[in-house]
């Protein structure tokens, strides 16, 4: 009796590590199937991003010419900063001096004409428009029917946003056929090229000082 006890319970023993031996097996059958799924899907993101920088390379590859023609350009602009820097120097120049003998021209009542115009204290290094520490003169003689205008000729060109103030040199009688006049000459100085009006600015003023 005892024996035949033993052998059942040896039985259910071996039952029990015949059932432990597939539990393990399938444990690892399943273990080995998740592996193969994400090595599966590595792989298969690692040939995509493989596709994506191939990709990448070729839009590269053709992006080079374009590249190349930009930093050419790039270059072509660098050299032309000098240049670009003189003609803006030319245009503030061309603009003051536009703006200053137009608010001149302005200034001169009827009856009233401007014989000679010259101009003074420029420096020789910066050209027209370009000052060494005084402000840039007019020097301008003319004809007018009477002293009164050459009064009102004084006082339109000190009320000029463009013109600084004006200093009459002389004023003397002369004939103009049988009719009398006087001749004169003044030194008008200009407002340093920096407070100097524009030429949409001076004509407004223009205006205003007409009306």
């Amino acid at each position: 009796m005892p024996s035949i006890n033993m052998i059942a319970v040896r039985r259910a023993d071996k039952r029990r590590q015949e059932q432990n031996i597939r539990k393990l097996l399938y444990g690892i059958i399943g273990e080995s199937g998740l592996i193969v799924v994400a090595a599966f899907v590595v792989t298969a993101r690692i040939f995509g991003m493989q596709g994506h920088v191939n990709d990448l390379s070729d839009q590269l590859q053709k992006l080079k010419p374009k590249v190349t023609e930009i930093q050419a350009l790039q270059a072509q602009t660098v050299a032309m900063q000098p240049k670009v820097a003189t003609l803006d120097g030319a245009k503030a120049d061309t603009l003051f001096w536009y703006s200053s003998l137009g608010a001149v021209s302005d200034s001169l009542p009827a009856q009233t004409w401007l014989t000679s115009m010259g101009t003074s204290n420029s420096s020789s290094a910066g050209g027209p428009g370009t000052y060494a520490g005084t402000d840039p003169t007019l020097n301008i003689t003319g004809i007018a029917m009477s002293q009164a205008m050459v009064g009102e000729t004084m006082l339109r060109m000190n009320s000029s946003p463009s013109l600084d103030h004006v200093d009459l040199s002389f004023v003397t009688q002369q004939k103009i056929g049988l009719a009398n006049a006087v001749s004169f000459q003044m030194t008008v100085h200009l407002k340093p090229e920096s407070d100097a009006v524009t030429p949409a600015t001076l004509k407004g003023a223009s205006n205003a000082q007409k009306s």
